[in-house]
C-alpha cells in the first residue's frame, strides 16, 4: 500500500474515535454536564479532525470543521452560553461533520443544501461570518489559519528572558514559569500548530515569548519535513503546572518540553510540620561562613548549621511549592565525600551555590525535588499502550486457533483410542496442551471482544431524527455500554437495534398531548440496555408508551391473511405476530414505517446470529423487546452427548444439571406421546432429542437414558432425553446455514476430535417447539 494512503487510512480510523468522543461530550453537555473540561474535550475533537483534514487537502471537511470549531471556541471562551438550544445545534453539526468525514473517506460528497444549511446555523450562532474562512485562508496548505496574538507590554527591566522576575511582575497568588518548547517533526505531520499552542498558553496568564531560530539551516539545506524552531516562554499565571501541561496535552509526545518554576520553592524544613521553613537570605546579605557550615553538614549527611536557618529576614516571601518532576533541571553530579573533597572543594561548592543564589531568590530544596518527582504530574494514571492491527489479521489468527483446538481434540481422541494410560507421559503432555490451547483461545477471543459502546453511540442521532420526524419528545437512556461481545456480533447489532428503536418511538410512544391526557410526562423514555446473562449477551429495548394493542394486532393479521380468523392465540403469540413479514400497524406510510418491513428483519437478523428475540408488553405502560445473542460466533463450551447413534453438542450455558431418571418420576400425558419428569417436586417437559430431530420414530426408554435439565432464554425449563453423555468439550462453531441449510432445533455444527461433524443443539427452539405441540391439543379441545 502507498505509505500516504496508509497514513490517510489511519487518519480516518482516528476520526471515528474522535467523532465518538465528540458525540459523547455533546451528549454529556445535553445532559447538563457543561464544565470546562467537557467543552475543551469537544473542542479538541473537532480541532484534531480539522487539522488532520488539512494535511490531506480535504477542503469541504476543513471548511465545515473550521466553522464548527469557531463556534465551540466561542463557547469555551464564554462568548456563547451553552444553552439547550445551542447544544441541539451542535449535535446536528456533529451529524453533518460525520457525514463530511464519511464522504471524504469514500471520495463522495455531502448533500450541499444540508451542509450549507448547517453552516448558516453555525454562523448565525457565532455572529454573521465570524467563522467563515476567507479566500486567502482557503488557499493555505494544510488548512493553516493565522492567529493574531496579543501579549501585554513587558516592563523593560524584565524583558530579558534570563533576568529574574521583578517583585511587581508576579502578583499575589501568581507564580512564574519558564517553558522551553521545541516541536519534533512528528508534531507537524499530525497537523498540529505551534501558534495555536502558544495562543492557548496565553489564555492562562501573561507571557513573554522568544523564538530561537539558531538551528535553522541555509535555504538550500532546508528540509520541509523537519522542525528547526524552538520557543523560550515565560508565563506568569495563577494556574498550576497541571493546567500548563494540559495546553500541551496533544503535542507533549511529539515535542521536547521543559517546565521550570521560577518563583521561590519550598525549603527542606518545610516538609516537617513541627519546624519552621528555612529561607536563604538574599545574596547581598549572605554569610559565606554560614553557607560553608551548612554545606559541610549537607555533604556529610548531617543537618544544616542553625545559623543558616535563623538568618532569614522577617520580610522574606512565603516559599512556593517545589517544581514538578518534569520541570526540574538536570541534577548535578553527586558531591564527593568530605574526606575526599577537602577544603578547596568545599569552597568551590560554596562559590557555586552563591552564584545560584544570585540567579534566584531561593533555590529548590534538595529534599523537596524528589517529593515533587513522586507526586507531580502523576495524579492521573498513565494510559495503557495500544496497537492498531488490521482486522483481517485478527480473523486469520482466530481461524488458526480454531483449527488448533480441533487438532488438539483429535490428538486427545487418538490417545484415548490407543489405550494409553492417563498417567503416561503422552497423556499428561496432552493435558498440558489442552490447558494451553484453552488459554490461547480465551486470549485470542479477548482480542476480538469489544464494548457495545461503538453501536450504542450511533443511536442518539437516530433517536433525535425519529423524534423530529414524528413530532414526539423522546429521552434515550443507555445502560451497559461497556458490555463486551465478539466483534462479529457487534458488526451485526446495528440493524436490529435501529429497527427496534424506530418501532418504539413510532408505534410505542404516544404524542406529548396524548401522554399528558393519560397522566404521563410529555417526554417519553426509551431505554437501551446491554448485559451479560448466562454466557450470552442480552440487549433490551423498552419504552414507557402505550404497549401493544393485541386486539388491533390480531385484526390486522387476519385482514392481511397472516392468520386464520378462528385461530386461538395466547398473548405471547399475539405479540409475536408483529414479526411476520409484511405486518405493520402504521395507518400511513412514512419515512419510519408503514411498508411492512422492519420487525421481521429484526427477527431474521437475530436468528442468523444464533439468538432469540422475545416481547413483553403491558397495555398503557409500555413494551420491552429482549434480544439474546451468543457472546461469540467462534467457540462454544458444550456437553457432548449421543442420541440415536448421533453425536450432538448441548451448549453448556443452557445446562442446569444432568440426572438418570427413575421410572416412577416419568409421567405420560394424553395419548402417551408427551411426557413430563418430576425433579424435586417440580414437573418439567421431557423432550426425546432423537425423536424431536427425526433420528428415530420409537420413543426412548427413560429409565435407560440420561436426562439433561436445561433452561431456555425465556426462563422455561425442560429435560432433554439422550442416550449417553460423552463429556464436556470446547468446540469450534461452524455455520450450518452457510454450508448446508437451516434445520429446526439445530443452531450450528462443529468438527469433533475424530473428524466427524456434530450438530449443536438449539435448546430454545427445542423447548418452544415442545411447548407449542403441548399447547395445540388443549387449544383444539377448547375450540371444540
Amino acid at each position: 500500500m502507498d505509505p500516504f494512503e496508509s497514513i490517510k487510512a489511519t487518519f480516518f480510523q482516528e476520526c471515528e474515535e474522535l467523532l465518538t468522543d465528540l458525540e459523547s461530550g455533546l451528549l454529556a453537555m445535553e445532559g447538563g454536564d457543561k464544565d470546562a473540561e467537557t467543552i475543551n474535550a469537544v473542542f479538541r475533537a473537532v480541532h484534531s479532525i480539522k487539522g488532520g483534514a488539512g494535511a490531506f487537502g480535504l477542503e469541504e471537511l476543513i471548511r465545515f470543521a473550521h466553522v464548527f470549531e469557531t463556534a465551540l471556541d466561542q463557547i469555551r471562551s464564554g462568548v456563547i452560553e451553552p444553552t439547550d438550544e445551542v447544544v441541539k445545534i451542535l449535535l446536528r453539526a456533529n451529524d453533518v461533520l460525520a457525514d463530511h468525514v464519511q464522504a471524504a473517506r469514500s471520495d463522495g460528497a455531502v448533500e450541499q443544501s444540508r451542509s450549507q444549511a448547517m453552516l448558516d446555523e453555525l454562523q448565525a450562532l457565532i455572529g454573521g461570518d465570524g467563522g467563515a474562512m476567507d479566500a486567502e485562508e482557503d488557499e493555505e496548505d494544510f488548512g493553516f489559519v493565522p492567529v493574531q496574538m496579543v501579549v501585554e507590554e513587558v516592563p523593560e527591566e524584565s524583558a530579558d528572558p534570563g533576568a529574574a522576575p521583578a517583585a511587581s511582575d508576579v502578583g499575589e497568588g501568581e507564580r512564574a514559569w519558564r517553558i522551553e518548547f521545541q516541536p519534533n517533526p512528528e508534531m507537524y505531520t499530525k497537523a498540529n500548530e505551534a501558534g495555536l499552542v502558544l495562543r492557548e498558553l496565553a489564555r492562562l496568564g501573561r507571557i513573554e515569548v522568544e523564538i530561537d531560530g539558531a538551528e535553522v539551516p541555509p535555504l538550500d539545506q532546508l528540509m520541509a519535513e523537519h522542525a528547526y524552531l524552538r520557543w523560550n516562554i515565560r508565563l506568569v499565571t495563577d494556574k498550576d503546572v497541571a493546567a500548563i501541561r494540559e495546553v500541551f496535552e496533544f503535542v507533549e509526545d511529539d515535542c521536547i518540553l521543559t517546565i521550570v518554576e521560577e518563583t521561590p520553592a519550598a525549603a527542606p524544613a518545610a516538609a516537617f510540620e513541627d519546624e519552621p521553613p528555612a529561607v536563604v537570605p538574599p545574596a547581598d546579605e549572605f554569610d559565606p561562613a554560614a553557607l560553608l557550615a551548612r554545606l559541610t553538614g549537607e555533604v556529610g549527611g548531617g543537618e544544616a548549621a542553625p545559623e543558616a536557618a535563623e538568618a532569614a529576614p522577617e520580610s522574606a516571601p512565603e516559599p512556593a511549592p517545589a517544581p514538578t518532576a518534569e520541570a526540574a533541571p538536570q541534577p548535578a553530579a553527586p558531591a564527593a565525600e568530605p574526606q575526599e573533597m577537602g577544603v578547596a572543594g568545599l569552597i568551590a561548592l560554596a562559590q557555586k551555590a552563591t552564584a545560584e543564589v544570585e540567579q534566584a531568590p531561593a533555590p529548590a530544596a534538595p529534599a523537596a525535588a524528589p517529593k515533587a518527582a513522586a507526586s507531580g504530574g502523576s495524579s492521573a494514571p498513565a494510559p495503557q499502550a495500544t496497537i492498531r492491527v488490521d482486522l483481517d489479521r485478527v480473523d486469520r489468527l482466530i481461524n488458526a486457533v480454531g483449527e488448533l483446538v480441533i487438532q488438539q481434540a483429535m490428538l486427545s481422541q487418538r490417545v484415548i483410542e490407543s489405550g494409553l494410560a492417563r498417567s503416561s507421559a503422552v497423556a499428561l503432555g496432552l493435558e498440558d496442551l489442552e490447558l494451553l490451547t484453552r488459554e490461547i483461545q480465551d486470549s485470542v477471543m479477548a482480542i476480538r471482544a469489544q464494548p457495545v459502546k461503538s453501536v450504542f453511540q450511533r443511536m442518539p442521532r437516530l433517536v433525535r431524527e425519529a423524534a423530529d420526524a414524528t413530532g414526539k419528545k423522546v429521552r434515550l437512556v443507555m445502560e451497559g455500554e461497556n458490555t463486551e461481545v465478539d466483534k462479529t456480533v457487534i458488526e451485526r447489532l446495528s440493524d436490529p437495534i435501529t429497527h427496534m428503536l424506530r418501532n418504539a418511538i413510532d408505534h410505542g410512544l404516544e404524542g406529548p398531548a396524548e401522554r399528558e391526557m393519560e397522566g404521563k410526562p410529555p417526554e417519553g423514555t426509551v431505554r437501551l440496555a446491554a448485559l451479560h446473562r448466562g454466557g450470552r449477551i442480552v440487549i433490551e429495548v423498552s419504552d414507557d408508551g402505550r404497549g401493544i394493542n393485541r386486539e388491533r394486532v390480531r385484526k390486522i393479521a387476519v385482514s392481511k391473511g397472516l392468520i386464520a380468523e378462528d385461530a386461538v392465540l395466547s398473548d405471547e403469540e399475539t405479540d409475536n405476530l408483529i414479526f411476520l413479514p409484511g405486518f405493520s400497524t402504521a395507518e400511513t406510510i412514512s419515512d419510519l414505517s408503514g411498508r411492512g418491513v422492519g420487525m421481521d428483519v429484526v427477527k431474521r437478523s437475530v436468528v442468523a446470529l444464533g439468538g432469540r428475540i422475545s416481547i413483553s408488553s403491558e397495555p398503557g405502560k409500555g413494551s420491552k423487546f429482549t434480544m439474546s445473542l451468543p457472546l461469540t460466533l467462534a467457540v462454544l463450551d458444550g456437553m457432548v452427548v449421543t442420541s440415536a447413534e448421533q453425536t450432538l453438542v448441548a451448549p453448556l450455558s443452557n445446562i442446569v444439571e444432568s440426572l438418570t431418571p427413575k421410572a416412577d418420576e416419568v409421567h405420560f400425558l394424553g395419548g402417551g406421546q408427551d411426557a413430563v419428569i418430576r425433579i424435586r417436586d417440580t414437573f418439567v417437559p421431557l423432550i426425546d432429542v432423537g425423536r424431536a430431530l427425526g433420528f428415530r420414530d420409537t420413543p426412548l426408554n427413560a429409565a435407560d437414558s440420561v436426562a439433561i435439565l436445561v433452561e431456555s432464554e425465556g426462563g422455561g425449563k425442560a429435560a432433554l432425553l439422550v442416550d449417553a453423555i460423552q463429556g464436556q468439550r470446547q468446540v469450534v462453531i461452524k455455520s450450518l446455514e452457510a454450508n448446508y441449510q437451516h434445520v429446526d432445533g439445530v443452531a450450528a455444527a462443529t468438527i469433533l476430535g475424530d473428524g466427524r461433524v456434530a450438530l449443536i443443539l438449539d435448546v430454545d427452539a427445542l423447548v418452544s417447539t415442545s411447548r407449542r405441540k403441548a399447547a395445540a391439543p388443549r387449544e383444539k379441545r377448547m375450540a371444540v
